[in-house]
Order: C-alpha cells, then sequence, then structure tokens
C-alpha cells in the first residue's frame, strides 16, 4: 500500500474534522478505552437497521447483524476464499445437485422460548421466498426450489425443479440462506420480519435497538456452536465514513470502514489495517424515460463524454482501477474493455445530430463523499461538451425512495443516477437488478427488454463455466448497447481495528463477521 497517495479530499478531511478527538454526536460521553477489556466489542455500521428479513433485507448494514443472530446451514468462511463451512448444519450433501441432503447440529435454540430449530424450520425459511405474501425481494435467490422435504427432525432434501448454479456461492451460504423460527413468524401474524428479528438462532441475540443511535447484541444462550470470544456487541450506525474514523480516533470504536484515501493515514501504525477487493460495483445510470434521455443519441454522446480514467484518479488517487463492466473481477463473466470509451468529439458530433446542444441535466447520488469527487469531476467533463450538469446529494434512503416513487412520479427526477451496489461471489447477483421486473425497484435506468430477461434467466442455469462466461459478457454488452449505462469501478473496502484485537470479515470486506472477532 506504500504507493497510496494523500489527496486533495483526504487533505480537507484531516482539516474538517476539527481535530480528531472530536466524538460522533450519537456517541458523546463514552470514554476513549479499549472496550475489548470488558469482552465489549464496539463497531461502525454504515447503516441503521431496516429489515432482518432473509426474504427482504435492506442491505449489508442488515446483514452485518444478521450473520450474527441468525445461523444457516452453511456460511462464508473468513479470510480470502469464497468457500463455504458449515453453520447450522453437520452435514451437507451436494452430490447431487438437484437434491442436496442437509442434517442440523440437534440442541439449538430459538431465543423468546420458540424452541429448537429443526427441518420444518429450514424448509419454512426457503419455502417462503415464494410466498406472495412476503414478497421477497431476493426471491430469485430461491426461484429454482422445487420443495424441501422433511425426512426426520433434523434431516432433509433441498429438491430443485432445475440446475442453480448459484446455489452454494451466492444462496446458501448468504443471508437468503439464513434459517428462522416458523414458529415465531406465525406467532407474530404477519408474514414477514421488519426491524424484530422475533426469534434468534446464531451466537447472538438482538437485546437492544435505539434507531440511529445503537445497536447492541449479547451472547445467545441457546447456542450450541462454537462460541464467540464477545459478550457484548455495540454497533453504531454512523452513515459517513469520516465522522466514523473520527470516533475511531477518540477510541470510541474499536473497528471501523474507513475512505479509501484514508488508507495511507493508518499504514504502519499499531492498528490492524484490512484491505480487500471490494464485490462492488459504481455506474452512471440514466433514466431512458425521462424526455431528456429519451433519444440514445443524447445517451451515447454522455457516454462518450465521460473520462473514467480521470474519474477514478481523481477520486482514488491511484488505488482503485476503472471498471470494464458491472461484473467485479476475479468474477466469472468480469469484461476487460468497454464499447463506447471516452471521445469527446464523437460526444459533441452526436449532441448536435440529436439538437441537444445546451441540455441541463442533474446528477443525483447519495452522502458518499467519493462518490462527490466524483460528481464534480463529471460536472466538469460534461461542460465540455455543452452539458450543464447540476448536483444533487441527497440522504441515501431519500434518494431510493424518490427512485422508486412509481406512483407519486418522483422518479422522473431522475436524469443521471449513482447508487453503488454490492455483490456476493455469483454473477447473476450482479445482473439480477437490471431486469424489466425490477424497473422502479433497483433498476433505476428504467431499461426493459424481454429478450434481456430469457438471457439472464437462462445463465442462472447454465452449469458449463466457459458457457456461462459468454452470456454473462453479452448481457453486460446488451446494457451498455441501451447508452444508460456507464462503469465507474469496483473499489476496494478498507478497515481499521485497534490493537489487540482479530478481527474478521467476509472475503471482500464489505461485512464484518462479528461471530468471529478475537482478541489477538
Amino acid at each position: 500500500m506504500s504507493e497510496f497517495k494523500i489527496t486533495r479530499r483526504q487533505a480537507m478531511q484531516r482539516l474538517g474534522a476539527g481535530g480528531l478527538a472530536v466524538a460522533v454526536a450519537n456517541l458523546a460521553g463514552t470514554q476513549a478505552v479499549f472496550a475489548q477489556e470488558n469482552k465489549v466489542l464496539k463497531i461502525r455500521n454504515d447503516g441503521d437497521m431496516e429489515r432482518l428479513d432473509p426474504a427482504s433485507r435492506g442491505g449489508w448494514y442488515d446483514e452485518t447483524v444478521m450473520f450474527a443472530i441468525f445461523s444457516g446451514l452453511v456460511r462464508y468462511g473468513d479470510g480470502d476464499n469464497w468457500d463455504w463451512e458449515l453453520d447450522a448444519a453437520t452435514l451437507l450433501d451436494d452430490s447431487d445437485p438437484m437434491n442436496i441432503r442437509f442434517e442440523l447440529r440437534p440442541g439449538i435454540q430459538f431465543t423468546n422460548g420458540f424452541g429448537e430449530m429443526t427441518a420444518e424450520d429450514v424448509k419454512f425459511s426457503f419455502e417462503r421466498f415464494a410466498d406472495p405474501a412476503v414478497n421477497a425481494v431476493y426471491g430469485s435467490d430461491w426461484a429454482a426450489l422445487d420443495t424441501v422435504e422433511v425426512t426426520g427432525k433434523y434431516t432433509g432434501v433441498i429438491r430443485l425443479k432445475e440446475p442453480f448454479a448459484p446455489l452454494f456461492t451466492s444462496t446458501l451460504p448468504n443471508a437468503s440462506g439464513l434459517i428462522i423460527s416458523k414458529k415465531a413468524v406465525e406467532a407474530s401474524g404477519n408474514a414477514d420480519i421488519a426491524t424484530d428479528p422475533l426469534a434468534c438462532s446464531g451466537p447472538y441475540q438482538l437485546a437492544e435497538w435505539r434507531p440511529r443511535e445503537i445497536i447492541r447484541l449479547t451472547r445467545n444462550p441457546g447456542w450450541v456452536g462454537p462460541r464467540p470470544y464477545y459478550d457484548e456487541i455495540e454497533l453504531y450506525p454512523i452513515a459517513d465514513v469520516t465522522s466514523a474514523e473520527t470516533a475511531f480516533a477518540a477510541g470510541d470504536l474499536d473497528c471501523t470502514q474507513i475512505a479509501v484515501n484514508s488508507i495511507p493515514a493508518y499504514e504502519g501504525t499499531d492498528n490492524t489495517l484490512t484491505v480487500k477487493p471490494a464485490l462492488g460495483y459504481a455506474w452512471i445510470g440514466m433514466n431512458v424515460e425521462n424526455p431528456k434521455l429519451a433519444d440514445i443519441k443524447v445517451r451515447r454522446a454522455i457516454q462518450h463524454a465521460v473520462n473514467v480514467q480521470e474519474i477514478v484518479d481523481a477520486t482514488f488517487g491511484g488505488a482503485v482501477d476503472p471498471a470494464y463492466g458491472l461484473v467485479p473481477p476475479p468474477l466469472l463473466g468480469a469484461r476487460d474493455s468497454v464499447l463506447y470509451g471516452y471521445d469527446p468529439q464523437k460526444a459533441k458530433a452526436l449532441l448536435q445530430e440529436a439538437g441537444a446542444e445546451g441540455l441541463d441535466l442533474s446528477l443525483t447520488f447519495g452522502t458518499d463523499p467519493d462518490i462527490m469527487i466524483v460528481a464534480q469531476v463529471l460536472q466538469a467533463q460534461l461542460a465540455q461538451i455543452g452539458i450543464n450538469l447540476s448536483i444533487r446529494q441527497m440522504d441515501s434512503a431519500t434518494m431510493i425512495a424518490e427512485a422508486q416513487d412509481n406512483e407519486g412520479g418522483g422518479y422522473k427526477n431522475i436524469d443521471l443516477i449513482i447508487e453503488p451496489f454490492t455483490t456476493t461471489p455469483d454473477p447473476s447477483w450482479v445482473t439480477e437488478w437490471f431486469t424489466c421486473e425490477q424497473v422502479g425497484v433497483w433498476n433505476f435506468q428504467r431499461t426493459c427488454s424481454p429478450g434481456w430477461d430469457a438471457k439472464n434467466a437462462a445463465a442462472v442455469k447454465e452449469t458449463d463455466p466457459e458457457k456461462r462466461e459468454r452470456m454473462y459478457v453479452e448481457l453486460q454488452n446488451e446494457l451498455e448497447e441501451t447508452g444508460a449505462y456507464i462503469f465507474l469501478y469496483h473499489g476496494v473496502n478498507a478497515w481499521v481495528t485497534k490493537p489487540g484485537i482479530e478481527p474478521a470479515f467476509k472475503p471482500d470486506a464489505q461485512i464484518a463477521f462479528l461471530r468471529d472477532f478475537k482478541a489477538s
């Protein structure tokens, strides 16, 4: 990491902090003492809880909690490889990929008196993804499921109706594979789960939640798996990464994610610095239903006007490479070039052909400070071809609500948008959000092609790696051909942890594996 350079934004961060001893408002009054001395871990969560339902979770800020309070048959291991290991299961036999046998660890107790985890809970947890009342956001993770056959108290068979390549890469080890209590959900009278998990089945349980202040986890006495080191974990929802770094420097946090440009500040210190390539993807999306962007010549002009290399260099100081598509390397289907690169003269000619000189557009994005740099560089680049770009930065939740406002027409306010996504180690999780069904949900470009959707569905079933790779490259080619996508970067995830703590993360370091943190 010695080649990382401190950029203008990092210097501004240091000045803007007003002294790193300043505490974040919702942490004020805490003592700058290493929390692990009392076997309490204090860690930043980059968002507050929204939904703790495996079928309709909000994002990684929910998943960080969910991986601690729920268990699955298997889970991702801590390390650099996307291998899975047994969790609530003592056996998972995938020798027949269409009929996967499992056996649960006896004695796992759900909290709140809902009894022992059984194969009936596994059946309920997976089959509910197809229940219309659940309205599963992640229904595609179990689209190939036929049924879960219960063969005993702790045993069963996951039967698929068709091949499903992502089952062991992005479904079972991920949050869609977490097991919830059938009795607890039925007793609640609701089909889904909100911020109350109803019953926990993992090493920890939710003990306290003060919205926008703290999420406190304590040991689950009914957990019979490997015992976690910490008695208690306090998660502080801090959206702004600069504020989180300030809290860490003040001793109010034991561990936090940091900005890429802050990495040099922690190199050579006693802290543990963790930096891993991200399975993320950031792109500029264009709303094709917006009249100003309806002409593909205008969208193509914008594609040619953007110098992505210049954007990532200005934003990350050489630490991050440009993206060539949505699928991040090293995943199957990652591209090595774009179809419509930087060519400002061609961009000007296309705008002239479309009669769109002097066009006024806006760029909408959340509070990520990195994207503010992206926006400023993009603003200058579009000005060079005669497009006036205004910047609309807002709270991410507000932005998403506007982009998803189909009935009220809020989506019409979106011209250009940047909303980075994260993914799992399978390309199906990357492309899933750009179907016709996702228009107005997560497909903010509102591109829709039944033919593209059919190819996307076929790619999930393809088990030949070479064929599957070609399919995902072609899917990205077709998205770029719409003119509505400009690929930016995949990035890295960086964390800093206090001395005396051995942290644990998902292989891309997007999520902290709280149950695996321990003393070093």
